[in-house]
């Protein structure tokens, strides 16, 4: 008979596809000696090739690894570095910010033409308010368990179309029931905008992740500023229903441009769809003009996704436990601020608490209050440098304890009787401080949470933020009414012990790289 020498030219060798690859290992070498031994020699060969064909896989992987060809997302997010992909990323995500704040400002301008129209006292025109939150309360931690488990695109546009679609219906309402109702709706699809921040996050290379999330800021305060001149120029003239109109349609549009972007790499990697995750990555690569790292994307082994027992787990309870008194605080003080501020002024004016005798007076906002709200906004610009300038130096801990002890210390100055225009400037600090302090907790809390429950993170502090708004009138209308110096030493108070849990959080997300999963 032919001995296997005779296939191979003297030698046996077999070649076999691993991962994609094609390798020619040597076996062993065998002589023909046509005798009777040839068969079981023959056979005994065949065990051997068949033997390492099975442990192929382990021999290939370990040796990629030794060699250095694979590399995780994370890598390959550093490598493409920042350029026109993460810029578009953010203009399309920053107008999803802006269209947010749309929404939210609209109950600021609203409430006066409400109040007019179907005879409101003040109670009735304050819950506006308070149903607003309480939707996005019930809804953020379910947002961010859809974000988790069924990725970040696909919940954007769920929460994009729900904004637009009850935000357009408002128009119609023929009732103040019907108002509260719909906004109330709206609300708990604003609960879901974290998750555009997440995946902008998620895209963004360590060394410019803070720099360019601090500067997302600056969508808000440019959505607020926006209604405020459109609500100037609309209701005088067309009336309320045409701005609740018009502010519902950004969110249809930018339901058309989140075909643009991708979904997070980081999510399909830790979904386990590896092929799209590189798919995703190349593209981004191309945009950028850069080249991913040689060899093959790994996929690391991350378990569930979206689980609320992970955030309990001994790595995050202590985190999760201080962040969601921070977010508390944060929401509580930034729109206390906002709520607080003509009252304020007109403590420090008067001297003394003025009270309207009727339960219902019809005050439309006149230009001058437009301004007035167009300059007040301005003052969410003011701890943008400063922040900038901190993040990375000292540390995102500290920049939240120096956001939150400032806010507490103008916050504090309140009571203090000065002139008009030196009472201005300590609004605007503490306005901007609590919106620097906003800007920390976002960025902390994308940072410091794995891709398998970051917006299940997000989503669940952000609720414990609309849990703050909700109480906070209790303090900036009821409290301060009765009296300044308390309300402001319970926003100071709450401040400083913000600032204190800050310092002590365990973990440091500067320079860290964003995990994948619980270790």
């Amino acid at each position: 008979m032919e001995s296997l020498a005779d296939f191979t030219g003297g030698g046996l060798y077999s070649s076999f596809p691993s991962k994609g690859h094609h390798r020619s290992v040597k076996y062993t070498k065998l002589h023909s000696n046509h005798d009777g031994d040839d068969e079981s020699l023959y056979d005994e060969s065949l065990e051997q090739v068949a033997l390492m064909e099975d442990n192929s896989d382990d021999n290939y992987n370990t040796s990629d690894t030794e060699r250095g060809n694979v590399f995780t997302v994370e890598d390959a997010v550093e490598s493409i570095g920042f350029g026109f992909f993460q810029i578009r990323l953010y203009i399309i995500c920053g107008l999803f910010t802006v269209a947010d704040a749309l929404e939210m400002m609209l109950l600021a301008v609203l409430s006066p033409v409400l109040r007019c129209e179907w005879q409101l006292d003040h109670y009735h025109v304050a819950f506006l308010t308070t149903v607003v939150f309480i939707g996005m309360c019930l809804l953020a931690p379910v947002w961010g368990f859809i974000g988790d488990k069924y990725g970040r695109q696909t919940t954007l546009y769920m929460v994009t179309l729900w904004i637009g679609y009850f935000g357009f219906l408002t128009t119609f309402s023929p009732s103040f029931m019907w108002v509260l109702i719909l906004r109330g709706l709206v609300g708990a699809g604003l609960a879901g905008s974290p998750q555009s921040f997440a995946l902008l996050t998620e895209f963004l290379p360590s060394k410019s992740r803070a720099k360019m999330l601090q500067i997302g800021g600056i969508a808000w305060a440019m959505g607020t500023l926006f209604e405020i001149t459109v609500a100037s120029l609309v209701i005088p003239t067309l009336g309320w229903r045409w701005l609740v109109a018009l502010s519902a349609i950004p969110s249809f549009l930018i339901c058309i441009l989140l075909k643009l972007l991708p979904e997070s790499a980081r999510y399909l990697v830790a979904a386990g769809e590896k092929d799209r995750a590189l798919s995703v990555l190349q593209k981004a690569a191309k945009i950028n003009k850069a080249s991913l790292p040689k060899g093959t994307l790994t996929v690391s082994k991350s378990g569930t996704r979206g689980n609320f027992l992970d955030l309990m787990s001994p790595e995050y309870r202590r985190t999760s436990l201080q962040m969601w008194l921070m977010w508390f605080v944060t929401a509580f003080s930034y729109y206390g601020m906002v709520l607080a501020s003509a009252e304020i002024l007109q403590i420090h004016n008067s001297g003394e608490n003025s009270k309207d005798a009727e339960s219902c007076k019809c005050n439309l906002l006149k230009h001058d209050d437009y301004i007035t709200m167009l300059v007040s906004t301005f003052g969410e610009f003011i701890a943008l440098p400063l922040n900038l300038l901190l993040i990375d130096r000292i540390g995102r801990r500290y920049t939240g304890a120096v956001n939150s002890c400032g806010m507490a210390i103008f916050f504090l100055l309140l009571q203090v009787k000065m002139p008009q225009s030196l009472l201005t400037v300590i609004m605007f600090m503490v306005r901007g401080l609590s919106q620097g302090l906003f800007n920390f907790v976002y960025i902390y809390t994308a940072e410091v949470y794995p891709t398998t429950i970051r917006t299940l993170g997000i989503g669940l502090a952000s609720a414990w933020a609309r849990v703050g708004a909700m109480l906070t009138p209790f303090v900036a209308q009821v409290l301060l009414d009765k009296s300044l110096t308390a309300a402001v030493w319970v926003y100071g108070s709450l401040g400083l012990l913000a600032s204190v849990c800050a310092i002590l959080l365990p973990i440091e997300t500067k320079g860290r790289v964003l995990p994948q999963s619980i270790r």
